[in-house]
């Protein structure tokens, strides 16, 4: 019987989902081999998976919170996960919880703590802090639970339960750290989160290539795209965006997040494209785009309707340039794109478009094929703004 995995979904639970499919894809595995296990925990088994490829396929994530091996006998468990010197170990609840799972984490800590001392191991444990059922990333990583000890997961689902052990945590500093350290941002502009750009490069379903953002910012997309191991091309009409980028990919081969990666940044607008640049990019082997155009400043109260319907038409017309672009003068077959088309909150309701209006019948609209026929939304909780998110091959 083949190992059987889970990997635990972050905020967003449906692109969770997308993302490990697209990944598993890129790895020559497929959605087949993914259970879901209540909302946000995702069982994977396929007789070809080795620890190894387990933790490498949980580090391209950026929608997974940890991952780990499904135990089947608690007692052998405790006899692999012995090390030398002092223990750390953690205990969490994941999936359905229960207002009593706080003085039961508590209970089974000090269980595994008399059991442990009975083998001659002295130890402490880590419980979930304040109303948590589960610890966070910050107090695995702070209190070194994975490299001193263990962490011991219990998963319910619908009266179901099963144990695990955490394998990997998600590199929390490291996202944090390439969202507020960098040196180029422009916040009057609006920043995409690194989790969703690691995400969206994700939805391309490669493993390796050339992505190419032609709205790229400050470079919040090409930076998690080098840091996958992908070449890119990065562009913005704005000749500070640009600067910004570069500076920013510069930062990250300083802080040895890339090493080798083949890029190039330059200012392309859009809507008048310069003869020469497409020129280039016609000759170039882009097998991806991978964006988010502007949508205006940071939105701090509800829209009118005509004022969202203003970015929205300002949205789509930059969008149906590229299109234009791609279709006509680049002539891509078999090029991914993923992007994303805004929707706004107004003082009538929502308001967006679809992205038939942008694309013919060539253009194959993948979101299905990856997901459980769930939209694919990110959005904060009373945000303004909703990034509707689309994947799609053009046949």
């Amino acid at each position: 019987m083949p190992k059987q995995y889970f990997f635990e979904a972050g905020t967003f639970p449906d692109l969770s989902y997308t993302e490990l499919v697209t990944v598993l894809t890129s790895f020559g595995y497929g959605k087949e081999d993914i259970t879901r296990y209540g909302d946000n925990i995702f069982l994977v088994q396929n007789e070809k998976f080795t620890d190894l490829a387990i933790r490498n396929i949980f580090k391209r994530l950026g929608g997974a919170i940890r991952v780990g091996e499904v135990v089947e006998d608690i007692d052998s468990f405790y006899a692999e996960s012995k090390k030398e010197g002092k223990y750390t170990f953690g205990v969490s609840v994941l999936g359905d919880t229960k207002r009593e799972d706080q003085s039961f984490l508590k209970k089974l800590g000090n269980g595994i703590k008399r059991e442990l001392k009975e083998s001659g191991i002295s130890s402490r444990f880590v419980l979930p802090i304040r109303k948590d059922y589960s610890l966070n990333a910050a107090q695995v990583i702070k209190n070194e639970i994975l490299e001193k000890g263990f962490e011991l997961v219990i998963i319910r689902n619908k009266g179901q339960e099963i144990y695990a052990r955490t394998m990997e945590i998600q590199d929390l500093e490291g996202f944090v750290s390439r969202d507020t350290q960098r040196p180029g941002s422009n916040l009057e502009m609006g920043v995409l989160p690194p989790k969703l750009a690691r995400m969206m490069v994700n939805f391309t379903s490669l493993s390796s290539g050339t992505i190419w953002d032609p709205f790229c910012g400050s470079g919040t997309i090409p930076m998690e795209a080098a840091v996958l191991g992908f070449n890119f091309l990065a562009s913005d009409i704005d000749p500070r965006a640009v600067e910004d980028t570069d500076n920013n990919v510069k930062w990250l081969y300083k802080e040895g997040y890339i090493t080798e990666t083949m890029y190039q940044t330059f200012r392309f607008d859009i809507k008048k494209p310069d003869g020469e640049v497409v020129k280039k990019l016609k000759h170039t082997d882009i097998n991806a785009i991978v964006c988010e155009p502007f949508m205006g400043p940071p939105q701090t109260r509800i829209l009118s309707e005509s004022k969202a319907k203003e970015l929205l038409d300002d949205v789509r017309a930059l969008y149906r340039k590229l299109f234009e672009l791609i279709d006509n003068r680049l002539e891509k077959r078999g090029i991914r794109v993923v992007m994303i088309i805004p929707s706004y909150k107004t003082d009538k309701g929502w308001v967006t478009f679809g992205i038939r209006e942008l694309v013919g019948k060539r253009w194959i609209v993948k979101n299905n094929e990856y997901s459980l026929g769930r939209d694919l939304k990110w959005s904060r909780k009373n945000s303004i703004i909703t990034r509707n998110i689309y994947i799609l091959e053009r046949s």
